[in-house]
């Protein structure tokens, strides 16, 4: 049966409302009284440089150096968070917004001293007057904690660099490397916490730089396309030479900016930086070559599976250019380390990378102007048994090859246009339903197709 609330019944429940609301009201009062707590991800000792001074912040659970205390505060995804600080001695009130970069940087956009005589304190109108467009000041961690380099910056480069407030020109000499490399495994994670800048004097620039520089990562972020990471000198412990900011572009592989200052907002383009790199990857390692490709697979190929990469392929090596963007690219290069059978077994570099590994090609003997493969999961170890195992290439019949089409034909002159290309590989697609074709005399390969050649 269903209970029915009598009026004393009534009585007793409005009374229990009117007492919990009450007590919802005086623990919400409890906590404004005591004001805002600022989150741990904000709080610290920050160094900065504004308006050409430097400074070093202290702010901590209520409270921030030069502000007062915090009154009130709002946050945004754990992100963005605003702040309103009075300072007692002067009666300002101060709006700080911070945006937290990484746990070793934030940017901050403050409102400067505001006074209120008629109206209370309130987020809106002492925070009403900060310009959206307003420069961003960068603080640095003071007691910074050194976080994996990968995401900023991984590769091998030689560069050329101008410094314009130290010379003119750009100097360029072979011992120019920045070398930031990953040591996997490695039970020091100091070791991929770091990367090195090694400078060369240039001739007839006295201001040229010779030395190595070694660098903590901080962290890195992304402002629309541009990529920022920034980093602190090792052996650096002046505070406004240790910090520096490093710029990169999705858009602009070449060139990498940094600041001479502690500052992030100098920064506006790889190409208009303070200090400018101008950077050509090389391979991190030489690999001997264990084995030799087949003599008819040398020359220009177009690899149809990886964004019509060109291929160049030598006795020993294949190497993969291809262009993930307009005025962009990629390379790869693959070593010949063992064969047997139509599997190859191959030592993968890429070239603004580190780590090499390896990797396993099923490849059927080419065909007038056409080699088809197959290939293998990406493996560290280089054990042939394991990285070129029948189980690396499952699907059996069902197996789809891809195609090195040849930019000759097979007279050996040049290819005028693309036109022959693309008729490849619209027959190639077409092939396997194709009934009036004429067969060639290729041999059969793994899953018993064969190349119907048009």
């Amino acid at each position: 049966m269903m209970a029915v609330c009598t009026r004393a019944c009534r009585v007793k429940i409005e009374m229990l409302f009117t007492f919990i609301s009450f007590f919802v009201f005086i623990s919400i009062q409890g906590v404004a009284s005591k004001g805002c707590e600022i989150p741990p991800v904000v709080r610290g000792t920050w160094f900065y440089r504004e308006n050409g001074e430097y400074h070093t912040t202290e702010i901590n659970g209520d409270s921030m150096t030069g502000r007062g205390n915090c009154l009130s505060s709002h946050h945004s995804h754990h992100v963005n968070y605003t702040f309103v600080f009075l300072d007692e001695q002067t009666t300002c009130y101060h709006c700080v917004k911070f945006i937290v970069r990484t746990v070793n940087i934030l940017d901050k956009v403050e409102s400067g001293c505001k006074t209120l005589r008629d109206k209370s304190p309130s987020l809106n109108s002492i925070c009403e007057g900060i310009n959206p467009d307003q420069q961003l000041i960068s603080l640095f961690a003071e007691n910074f904690v050194p976080v994996n380099c990968r995401s900023g910056l991984e590769g091998v480069w030689q560069f050329a660099y101008q410094n314009r407030f130290r010379f003119t020109g750009e100097c360029s000499h072979p011992g120019n490397v920045i070398q930031s490399c990953q040591t996997p495994g490695s039970q020091f994670l100091i070791t991929n916490q770091k990367f090195t800048i090694s400078y060369r004097k240039c001739d007839g620039m006295s201001e040229s730089l010779d030395g190595t520089v070694e660098f903590s990562c901080l962290g890195d972020w992304f402002v629309g396309k541009n990529h920022y990471f920034a980093v602190a000198n090792t052996k650096e412990s002046r505070k406004d030479e240790k910090f520096r900011c490093f710029l990169k572009n999705r858009d602009d592989d070449e060139y990498m900016g940094k600041s001479i200052t502690p500052e992030c907002n100098t920064l506006k383009s790889p190409e208009d930086s303070p200090e400018r790199y101008r950077m050509t990857p090389v391979k991190s390692e030489t690999v001997t070559p264990g084995c030799n490709l087949p003599l008819n697979f040398s020359g220009h190929w177009i690899n149809t599976a990886n964004i019509d990469a060109d291929v160049y392929i030598n006795q020993t090596h294949i190497v993969e250019t291809w262009h993930p963007d307009i005025g962009r690219s990629r390379k790869t290069v693959y070593v010949c380390k063992e064969s047997r059978d139509s599997r190859i077994l191959l030592t993968r570099l890429n070239v603004d990378g580190c780590q090499k590994d390896y990797i396993c090609y099923d490849i059927v003997p080419r065909h007038h102007n056409i080699i088809r493969y197959r290939k293998g999961l990406a493996m560290i170890k280089d054990d042939f048994h394991t990285v070129c195992s029948w189980t690396q290439f499952p699907a059996k019949n069902a197996w789809k090859y891809d195609l090195f089409l040849g930019m000759q034909s097979v007279l050996g002159s040049q290819v005028e246009s693309l036109e022959d290309v693309f008729k490849q590989i619209l027959f190639t697609i077409l092939k396997l339903n194709c009934t009036n074709c004429r067969r060639s005399l290729l041999p059969e390969g793994r899953d018993g197709t064969s190349v119907l050649y048009v």
